[in-house]
């Protein structure tokens, strides 16, 4: 699934990035080599990254 259209970034580059550490999501854009258009993608993103880390924590635990 797309999350941002404008750079056509999907869901599983996000899910990636928050495995690998990414700080935010503009650290994403930024490791893809793209930059932030239009910001409409940001909120759904960064659900994205928060989902993994959540998982990953409690894989830890």
């Amino acid at each position: 699934m797309y999350v941002c259209l404008c750079n056509a970034l999907k869901c599983a580059q996000f899910k990636a990035a928050a495995r690998d550490g990414a700080a935010d999501v503009r650290t994403v854009f930024k490791a893809c080599g793209v930059r932030p258009r239009c910001g409409q993608c940001f909120e759904e993103a960064d659900d994205v990254m928060k989902t993994i880390r959540r998982k990953d924590d409690t894989a830890l635990a």
